[in-house]
């Protein structure tokens, strides 16, 4: 078995996961890892950092460099070019060719797709946005909350659900709730309406018990930030505080590379996440995994980390001339915060037919504790 060089195209979750588990599985291979960021932090720590749970954006970050005591190569440039044919790359730190390509570059959030958008809402998915909304609420006395999910698709399909509800909680506990309307606004046509029907409902149920306003197939068209309104399709609202999920595209470098097809994503083989470029994998955010209702795969780190996980596997088992490679079975699950230290778990199979088989359990503290285990098992890969 000869060495392989595999260059990881991202730094989140999923290239995280795929880096340190080839690592792992493979130590006589090289893993060259490119990330634009100098550091590391999971997604969840956006909501804690909004609530103030987290008052520093720094909490929880890890520098990437770091990885290099793992045997990581890590390299921080911004990539520029992809050839999925030659299996290369053109970075602002020069030249890379690799065995295999595994792409792991997320989404791009793109707040002036929506304009006036970016200059009233602030943004959730971003952690200065996350740090501005804390800094904004700490100082609220009463008014209009909108949270605005401006597009599908968009990452983590309960955040804008779980902010709601954190936002409501945090209001309830300064003592000025009775004083604030609390509305979402969101293209879908139920709350994450790809893990089925019970979830859905259930979500609806809880923001009903919490009065906060519920308004789907909403596509916005503009934000006026001087007059505080969104206008819609058919109708408008005002605001007083934007909390805003901008939309989401492909990063640019993709859809010049030639992986793109017409969903605007990176298809992929469903069962062995390759692209249609033999040794090029593509994982996470990115991708359009089909389902076998026609809706698409969510976004979500709980996806992107077992995909890498997977990813892995094959990538070894393939190098070594195993005539068998794991397969990623589609399963996954969520944590969904409601406030007061609780949240709820939903969990099942993705890949089922006729359509995902998904459960929702009712919220406790536990699965609050088993949300932050996440994080720090991310984390280890540090240790």
């Amino acid at each position: 078995m000869s060495d392989k060089t595999v260059l990881v195209l991202g730094g989140g979750i999923g290239g995280l996961t795929t880096a340190t588990h080839l690592r792992r599985l493979a130590p006589e291979h090289r893993v060259v890892l490119i990330e634009r960021s100098a550091t590391f932090a999971a997604c969840m720590s956006h909501l804690w950092v909004m609530t103030g749970e987290r008052p520093d954006v720094s909490e929880g970050e890890r520098e990437l460099a770091a990885l290099s005591t793992k045997d990581i190569e890590v390299v921080q440039a911004e990539i520029t070019a992809i050839d999925p044919v030659m299996r290369s790359i053109e970075t602002s730190e020069g030249s890379f060719e690799g065995d295999y390509l595994v792409v792991a570059l997320g989404a791009a959030k793109v707040p002036g797709t929506v304009p006036g958008l970016a200059e009233a809402g602030l943004n959730l998915y971003d952690p200065q946005g996350a740090l501005a909304i804390q800094r904004s609420l700490a100082e609220f006395g009463g008014g209009r909350i909108v949270v605005l999910v401006a597009r599908t698709p968009f990452s983590c399909p309960s955040a804008p659900y779980e902010a709601a509800f954190l936002i409501d909680s945090l209001l309830r506990e300064r003592g000025v709730r009775e004083q604030t309307e609390l509305a979402l606004y969101t293209p879908e046509d139920q709350p994450m309406l790809v893990a089925g029907p019970n979830v859905g409902p259930a979500l609806v149920a809880m923001l009903e018990e919490r009065d906060i306003e519920l308004h789907w197939e909403q596509i916005a068209m503009r934000v006026d930030p001087a007059g505080r309104r969104i206008l819609f399709e058919l109708a408008d609202t005002t605001f007083d505080l934007l909390v805003a999920i901008p939309p989401h595209v492909v990063p640019p470098v993709l859809r010049e590379s030639g992986l793109v097809d017409a969903s605007g994503w990176v298809p992929v083989d469903p069962s062995t996440l390759e692209t249609k470029f033999p040794g090029v994998y593509a994982i996470g955010d990115a991708t359009a995994i089909r389902l076998r209702n026609g809706m698409y795969l969510p976004k979500a780190g709980v996806f992107a980390d077992e995909q890498g996980r997977t990813v892995a596997a094959r990538i070894v088992a393939e190098a070594a001339g195993e005539p068998v490679a794991p397969q990623y079975p589609g399963r996954g699950f969520c944590y969904i915060e409601t406030g007061e230290g609780l949240a709820a778990y939903g969990a099942g199979n993705f890949y089922a037919t006729p359509a995902p088989s998904v459960s929702l359990e009712a919220p406790s503290p536990r699965f609050r504790q088993e949300k932050a285990g996440i994080e720090q098992a991310l984390l280890a890969a540090w240790e």
